[in-house]
C-alpha cells in the first residue's frame, strides 16, 4: 500500500561504488593486522572501483577514493607480506 503523496522510491545504483570504498577502508586496516585479508579485500575493492567507474555509477570522488584505497591496501599488504616473511626466515635460521 503506497500513499499518494510519497514519491516512489529509486535505486540510485551506487552500491558497488560504496563496496569499493569499504572494502578500500577494511583493506587498508587490515592490511596492517592481517595482511592476507587486507589484500584480498584490496583486490575486491579495485575490481569493483573500476566497474563502478566504467559503469559511471555514483559519485567519482567515491570510486575514485575507492580505488586509490584499495590500491594502497594491496602494497602495504604485500610489504607486510615480504617482512614477515623476511622475519619468519631470520627466526628460522638464528
Amino acid at each position: 500500500m503506497s500513499n499518494p503523496g510519497n514519491a516512489p522510491a529509486t535505486n540510485s545504483g551506487n552500491g558497488i561504488a560504496v563496496g569499493s570504498l569499504v572494502l578500500g577502508i577494511i583493506g587498508v586496516v587490515f592490511a596492517f593486522l592481517f595482511s592476507i585479508v587486507g589484500l584480498i579485500a584490496g583486490i575486491i575493492g579495485l575490481v569493483l572501483g573500476f566497474i563502478a567507474r566504467r559503469r559511471a555509477v555514483g559519485g567519482r570522488g567515491m570510486v575514485l577514493a575507492g580505488i586509490v584505497l584499495s590500491v594502497i591496501a594491496i602494497i602495504v599488504a604485500i610489504i607486510f607480506m615480504i617482512i614477515g616473511a623476511v622475519v619468519a626466515t631470520q627466526m628460522i635460521n638464528n
